[in-house]
């Protein structure tokens, strides 16, 4: 997989900044905030997937779009009859109220049978603690990592702790994730850590590392002798815990946090913007026994490209449908998040296929008002909506050149901060 570049050539600056990211000061205050323009949200979305669609030979059907029922809207024929008729003889009546979402939000990816190495490395570690009375220099790489009220736990370095080629199987499997799910082209440094009885983590956050963080367990969970050891996670509904509120309704563990047991060869991918930690392990001391994790974070947003196509051949089209894109942002609400994007050239004549979304941790910004165009307000999700349909109408508009060497598959991750 080749990259597309960074910063310094002309996709960066398409894109704003290095690898698609996108930097937006902050919101103006709320009792200043303006509405996006109504067809932002509502009835423009129509000509942009008009347009797609003759830019993809017309084999993409147009949804509908419902009114949401918190609107108490409907379509009908009165307003089809004052919008007028849209491109291509058809009625705006049918994309009467606020765009469908085109891709749900995954703070968390439970990647099950990640890699091959798994049980490579778990050997390693078995190997190395099977006869504690015999001295190794490898048990001389632990770190007993103790802050207060915060973190316990035994970890280090996985470079210097497994033999390098083996080591290299575990980035190579991990980076090559990052480039096709996530578009980052790479990680930090894999901690290793076991946590035996008394180890923790307690909530907090570390965005700042990456995107998305992971953590790759080689723990036997069926035949775990502890109690603990989960991957906590806050739910995103308590985060935003008074605006779901029912004062009739009881809570517990389960409804306010996300709990994601570490099962053997397992990836879990998680937005470490969410407070998370690890519950108290409870019951054994032996390390052979212990919850056993391999742990990081993915970096460098960056756009890349398999197939036919060159870099530098995909870029000035590439370009010009961003450059229509993030104007368009401009008018919509401000977001955050990570938002990435599969596109499938046709190596024909260069038109679109198809856009996917593969990873979306897309958050609204607080303080915004958001309303439609007779200003009834609309959730969140009519902003997330606007913001991938703009992205997905946009690079299906987009015209490669054609290519002799076949089709050309491009990942694109748009960073909102």
């Amino acid at each position: 997989m080749r990259s597309l570049g960074g910063g310094g050539g002309p996709l960066g600056a398409a894109a704003g900044a290095t690898g698609g990211r996108r930097r937006r000061g902050p919101p103006p205050p709320a009792a200043a905030a303006k509405p996006p323009p109504a067809t932002m949200l509502w009835r423009a979305a129509a000509e942009r997937t008009a347009l797609a669609s003759a830019a993809s030979e017309a084999r993409r059907p147009r949804p509908t779009r419902p009114a949401p029922a918190a609107a108490g809207r409907q379509a009908d024929g009165d307003g089809a009859e004052d919008a007028g008729e849209a491109e291509g003889g058809e009625s705006e009546a049918e994309f009467e109220g606020p765009l469908p979402e085109l891709s749900e939000a995954r703070h968390i990816i439970v990647q099950p049978g990640f890699s091959d190495a798994a049980s490579d490395l778990r050997a390693v570690f078995d190997e190395r603690f099977g006869d504690p009375r015999k001295p190794l220099r490898e048990h001389f790489l632990w770190h007993y990592w103790y802050v207060e009220n915060q973190y316990t736990l035994h970890r280090t370095q996985a470079a210097a702790y497994f033999p390098k080629a083996l080591y290299k199987r575990l980035e190579s499997d991990l980076i090559a994730y990052g480039e096709r799910v996530l578009g980052c082209r790479a990680i930090t440094p894999v901690w290793m850590s076991y946590y035996v009885d008394g180890c923790a983590q307690e909530l907090h956050c570390d965005s700042f590392h990456g995107p998305f963080a992971f953590v790759l367990s080689l723990t036997h969970w069926e035949e775990r002798a502890f109690t603990g050891g989960e991957t906590m996670i806050l739910k995103p509904a308590t985060l935003d815990f008074w605006s779901g509120f029912q004062p009739g309704r009881g809570l517990e563990l389960g409804d306010l946090v996300e709990l994601v047991p570490p099962r053997f060869n397992q990836l879990t991918l998680f937005d470490p913007r969410l407070p998370h930690g690890v519950r108290p392990v409870h019951g054994t001391r032996d390390p052979m026994k212990s919850r056993l994790v391999l742990h990081g974070w993915f970096t460098e947003p960056s756009p890349f490209i398999e197939g036919g196509l060159e870099p530098e051949a995909a870029v000035e089209a590439l370009n010009e449908a961003l450059d229509a894109i993030f104007e368009e942002f401009e008018a919509l609400p401000a977001v955050l998040g990570t938002l990435t994007v599969r596109i499938d050239v046709r190596g024909a004549d260069g038109g679109v296929d198809g856009v996917a979304f593969l990873a979306d941790t897309l958050v609204v910004r607080p303080g915004q008002v958001i309303t439609d165009d007779e200003g009834e307000p609309l959730p969140d999700s009519a902003a997330r909506a606007a913001v991938q349909h703009a992205v997905r109408d946009g690079l299906a508009a987009a015209r490669f050149p054609a290519c002799a060497g076949g089709d050309t598959r491009v990942t694109y991750p748009f960073v909102f901060e």
